[in-house]
């Protein structure tokens, strides 16, 4: 009777513990994922722990050269530090300016290091997204998808494409690449250059009036289309000695712009226009 009770007890226990561990048990993008969580989560510790340890140090000098609302200030932002852990461009002050100096520079660090884990860890899920949606487990994609929506959402602010600075195109290729409806915010239907390395060209089948020129990363992995219209623009090839062919750009005087060769890396200024088998950009007009 004892035996009975005690077997029974002891398999409802470990039935339990079975269940439990199935609940529990995590698939591999989850886990990538709550790893860079758990990595922004440390580095935010680390770059507010030093900042705190700044705005101190700051309060202290401005104490003694009896500034008293730079000193009110700096404490005022160790107080809200506290009691946010946090810092964006909304907690920015204006005076002193040594206090703004120090925020900019403490939001920038904490931004570009996420920014950078979150570059590693995406395209590793994204690997892990094409998996799943070829073997047909397309509800493991749409987590994993999700799981890409909120590491972006949560720490990579939407923001327009900035038309004075090179876009690398592996940041297009990511952003595409992980959730297609925000890189449309950020970056369709504005004007931008992009940073990459000339792949590939040739007139685009649909319509000889334009020419294509592809651009790729420093990995390799997918394209950005850039896309010239002619008259503005036309394009021939020249070979050189040992056969090289260079591809020669001309505007619509006839004046050569540019002179390209497979393997160089150039900045090309266009339109987005989202993805479509590859990102694109329209209506081009300088090669650099």
């Amino acid at each position: 009777m004892f035996s009975s009770r005690l077997f029974a007890i002891l398999s409802v226990f470990i039935f339990s513990q079975v269940c439990l561990a199935a609940q529990i048990t995590v698939s591999p993008a989850e886990a990538e994922a709550q790893k860079c969580e758990d990595k922004i989560a440390s580095v935010r510790r680390d770059v507010f722990s030093k900042y705190d340890d700044q705005l101190g140090e700051l309060q202290l000098n401005l104490q003694k050269t009896a500034d008293l609302e730079g000193a009110i200030a700096a404490r005022a932002e160790r107080q809200r530090l506290a009691a946010e852990q946090d810092l964006n461009e909304a907690s920015f002050v204006t005076e002193p300016k040594v206090l703004r100096a120090l925020q900019v520079q403490t939001f920038t660090k904490l931004r570009d290091l996420t920014t950078q884990l979150i570059q590693e860890t995406v395209p590793r899920l994204i690997e892990f997204k094409k998996q799943l949606t070829v073997a047909g487990k397309l509800d493991d994609a749409i987590n994993v998808r999700t799981a890409i929506e909120r590491l972006q959402n949560s720490h990579l602010p939407v923001s327009k494409a900035d038309a004075s600075t090179a876009i690398p195109v592996e940041t297009l290729l990511l952003a595409y690449g992980g959730d297609r409806a925000r890189a449309d915010k950020t970056y369709k239907g504005q004007k931008f250059t992009v940073h990459g390395i000339l792949g590939g060209y040739r007139p685009d089948p649909s319509d000889a009036k334009v020419y294509q020129i592809y651009l790729s990363g420093s990995t390799g992995n997918g394209w950005v289309l850039c896309a010239f219209s002619a008259p503005e623009f036309k394009f021939r090839e020249e070979k050189g000695s040992f056969g090289a062919l260079t591809l020669v750009m001309t505007n619509k005087d006839g004046d050569t712009v540019a002179r390209l060769q497979k393997g160089q890396v150039i900045d090309v200024r266009g339109r987005c226009e989202g993805f479509d088998d590859v990102v694109r950009l329209d209506k081009c007009d300088q090669i650099k």
